[in-house]
This record gives C-alpha cells, structure tokens and sequence, in this order.
C-alpha cells in the first residue's frame, strides 16, 4: 500500500494498526473473543491474562530499555487479583477497558521500535492524532483527540538516546501517559458514578521493593491521579526501584508464574537492600 507522505495522518493510521496487529498476534489475540468489556470479567480473563504475557515477553526483548513493559506486566496481579475478588459489574467494565486502551495507545510504538521504524517520529504522530475515551455521565463513551501529558516523541527521544537517565525518564513518560492521559478519564468516571472498591487488591505492591498505596497513602483516593502519581513516584518507591533493581532482577521477577504474583509471592529478593519498611 503506497502512502503518500505529505498526508501523515493516513500514515499515522496505517501504521499504527499493523503494528497494533502485531502486537495482537504476539498477544494470542486469535485465541478470544474481541476485547468486550460489557461482557464481564470470566469472558475477559483470558485475554486480560494474555496481555499481561505479552507484557512480559516484550520487556524481555530490551530489559534495559523496556522498563514499562515489565512494570506493566508486574501491575497484572493487582489488577487481575482485584477483579478475581469481584468488582462489581461497572468497576469490571472500567478496568477491562482501561487494560484494552492502555495496550492500543503503547504497545504498537514498542512494536515500531523493535521493527526498526523511526519511533520517535511516529511517536510525534500518534501525539498529533491519538484519541482518549470520554465519558458522558450515563457511561456512554465516545473517543476524542487529547494531547497526551507528556510528549511521546520526547519520551522516545529519551528511551532511544543510550543514557541509562534519559531512559528511565523516557518510561516514566510512558507510565505519566498511562495513567494521565489513558487510565484517569475513566477513574473520573468512577469518581462521579459514585463506585468505590478500588482500595483492596487494585492497590497492592505490584513489586517487592515498595509499599501498597494504603500504606504510603492511607488517607488518599486511588482513583485521583495526584495521590497515585505520588505513590508511584515516591522517591525509593514503585518506579524509583524498579529501576534501581536491575536487568537481571527484573527479569527474575517478570518470568516469575504469573499466579504466584497474584498472591504478591515474588520470591528470594535478589535485591533485598531495597525492600521498604513494611514491604512484602
């Protein structure tokens, strides 16, 4: 197919799906049903599970530059853990499709980069034409241009520079998109339907070497995003020693069975200087 390029959002779309395509193959997509939320958590589970593999798999090609990858993968007991308890019907359908919207927004780029494209101009792309969720007050939701928080082609930028600094900033660009851009539209929608239920498993360590959110911030909101940035940014915290932790320590942790961290069981610390006070 010839792209004529002085039209970039038609590239930017034709990009953007085969890669996402990609990622949905390596993801065992063939294997499910379409990505449904209204059809509930049991018809969701093993696609959600087959993400948070994919996850996995993709923080092991580049361990030294896929940090979010492998936070994400690692983020799966939480939220899979949480809604293994039983959710609710509305809780299950937000979080369902936050894990849907979050795996289009960021793993097609990963995919571009391990295929050789010029990442950090298509990651410009995707700032110019990329669309969020938004909900009207029934729940409704329809899709819309927004500029993500943090540049994309600047967090590219930074992942692809070979300073080990700038690469960890560039993936907690990534996460700030995450949670800012993708996941905190939908927790505003739980924040006005009224539906509490978020501060039980979803808020659990997610890795040996923090502490859960009830513990840094026992008196805060998960669903706000200013107390789960802080939680995530705590200096020694969630981010900070994920890093900090190392290739090889990542890596332990990413291949452990995915059960066992679901029942936050992550093992022998291979870095137990970094376990917190009141750690796991």
């Amino acid at each position: 197919m010839s792209i004529m390029p002085d039209d970039p959002e038609v590239t930017y779309s034709d990009r953007k799906s085969h890669y996402t395509n990609v990622a949905l193959g390596k993801a065992h997509a063939a294997d499910h049903p379409d990505w449904a939320p209204e059809a509930g958590w049991k018809a969701n589970r093993p696609c959600v599970v087959d993400v948070y593999g994919y996850y996995r798999d993709l923080a092991l090609t580049q361990p030294e530059l896929f940090l979010w990858a492998g936070l994400g993968h690692m983020a799966g007991g939480a939220v899979v853990g949480g809604l293994d308890l039983g959710a609710g019907a509305v809780i299950e359908r937000v979080m369902i499709a936050i894990g849907r919207d979050i795996f289009f927004d960021l793993a097609w780029q990963h995919e571009a980069f391990l295929d050789g494209a010029d990442i950090v101009a298509l990651a410009g792309l995707h700032d110019q034409f990329a669309t969020y969720a938004k909900y009207a007050a029934d729940g409704t939701v329809t899709f819309a241009h927004a500029a993500p928080a943090v540049s994309y082609s600047d967090a590219w930028s930074k992942i692809t520079s070979g300073d080990a600094g700038a690469i960890a900033e560039g993936n907690r660009d990534l996460l700030h998109n995450e949670q800012a851009t993708v996941v905190q539209p939908q927790y505003d929608f739980l924040l006005q339907a009224g539906e509490a239920g978020l501060a039980s498993a979803f808020t659990n360590e997610i890795h040996p070497y923090h502490r859960a959110f009830l513990i840094d911030l026992p008196t805060r909101d998960i669903r706000q995003f200013d107390p789960r940035w802080q939680w995530i940014n705590l200096a020694n915290g969630m981010f900070e020693n994920w890093g900090a932790a190392g290739v090889d320590e990542r890596a332990r942790l990413v291949q452990l069975p995915f059960d066992q961290i679901l029942r936050g069981d992550f093992g022998i610390p291979g870095r137990p200087d970094l376990l917190p006070p009141g750690g796991p």
